[in-house]
């Protein structure tokens, strides 16, 4: 594949002007209820999921952590093509930015990540979710109207997220959409989301189904770094995705040096906007976002005075990884995962003191086997001196008053 095309497109069968959702990867296993865009209000809602284990949530122990924190009184604003208002996801409100359409959902795209976020059985089922649709669908019929991703419609989103945190005070912004060519205005508005207190995460990139490695032009090996935005733009949390086991994360997603964290997407459940509850068949970028989303909101309800920078450090000091590792340049040494795999309850529970500006200031005092018992401080005689010239005043003294009293019948004489 060359350069050209990759630049055009990042997820498979989606060529729309350069711009994409990052949903469409491999399958790499089959669910009797898979989560699909393609299911819409409208289509037939089938029988939700029978799956009652959640490989994907286990690996990051997501059950364990929700013990301590559902993601309760948090705020999430979710940039997408809209949510659904089904049972289980508390949608306080909607709008449609950036010329989509406030009639209707064409894509479930928004409401599979609203799922995964806030769902049921999402990563923080008691979170509240704020709808931001910025375009219809995946590829648009623009003859009827249709909007599709574009940089102007993400801008648009979080303009109006910017609007209204001055009312709604949100903890979490999730764009699990991305662009491949930077926009002054993205970039622009990106910089001022991140200014706010909140944490804004995004998709890191997903592969295109079938790419290969015959083209030297191909991004697919370490040292390459694709470009995908908003997640490439300072201060966004860019979240890639996992395979199971040691497969080969190149063949789902893009090599990004500016990942942050990563997260298993396979096998997690959410719901398609048909409101059938459905299981996750991709490794994509868009779900371990939505999911990292999720962590972020059990750990701003567990750390509420926290900063976003405190909350991100934890995250990213506790994953199943080394932690935030550079290289020499300073960029990630892993650009499949960033800082590693999240580990949700780890970032719950951990004894971590981060600074107010993300810094982690460790307080473990180290324990060596060989390390002994310091020996006893010397005694310290502040009156040895004093003493010592007493002492010897008094022995002059009583020699001379010897010597007077035998000196005393000569001298009488």
């Amino acid at each position: 594949m060359s350069r050209a095309r990759l630049r055009t497109t990042l997820a498979a069968g989606l060529v729309a002007a350069g711009v994409v959702p990052l949903w469409a990867t491999p399958a790499s296993a089959e669910h009797d209820a898979p989560c699909s865009v393609g299911e819409v209000p409208g289509s037939e809602q089938l029988a939700d999921t029978h799956s009652r284990d959640n490989p994907a949530f286990e690996r990051m122990h997501v059950e364990q952590a929700q013990e301590l924190a559902t993601g309760r009184g948090v705020k999430v604003a979710v940039i997408d093509s809209g949510v659904m208002p089904l049972p289980g996801i508390d949608r306080p409100t909607a709008v449609a930015v950036g010329g989509a359409s406030a009639t209707g959902i064409l894509s479930g795209h928004g409401t599979i990540v609203a799922g995964l976020i806030a769902g049921p059985r999402g990563v923080a089922p008691d979170a509240q979710v704020f709808d931001y649709k910025v375009y219809d669908t995946e590829v648009a019929d623009i003859a009827e109207g249709e909007k599709q991703v574009t940089s102007a419609g993400i801008v648009a989103g979080i303009e109006a997220v910017i609007a209204d945190h001055r009312t709604q005070q949100f903890d979490v912004v999730n764009i699990s959409l991305a662009v491949n060519q930077s926009d002054p205005r993205l970039e622009a508005a990106v910089a001022r989301l991140v200014e706010l207190p909140l944490v804004v995460v995004a998709a890191a990139g997903n592969a295109e189904e079938g790419d290969g490695s015959d083209d030297e032009s191909f991004k697919g090996t370490p040292g390459n770094d694709a470009d995908v935005y908003p997640a490439d733009y300072p201060g966004v949390l860019a979240v890639s995705a996992v395979p199971p086991g040691f497969e080969d994360p190149g063949t789902y997603v893009l090599p990004n040096l500016d990942t942050d964290v990563a997260a298993p997407t396979l096998g997690a459940i959410s719901l398609n906007a048909s409101g059938q509850a459905c299981d996750v068949v991709e490794v994509a970028t868009s779900w371990s976002a939505a999911e990292v989303s999720g962590i972020i909101a059990l750990l701003r309800e567990r750390f509420p005075r926290e900063t976003p920078q405190q909350l991100v450090a934890r995250l990213q000091a506790t994953t199943e990884g080394d932690g935030p590792v550079q290289g020499e340049d300073g960029a990630v040494a892993n650009p499949w995962t960033g800082a590693g795999v999240v580990q949700a309850h780890d970032a719950l529970t951990r004894e971590l003191k981060p600074g107010r500006q993300g810094r982690i200031e460790t307080t473990v005092a180290e324990t060596r086997t060989d390390a002994q018992a310091p020996p006893a401080p010397e005694r310290i005689d502040l009156f040895s001196t004093p003493r010592a010239i007493l002492l010897w005043s008094g022995l002059v003294a009583g020699s001379l008053l010897a010597l007077a009293f035998m000196l005393r019948p000569l001298l009488r004489r």
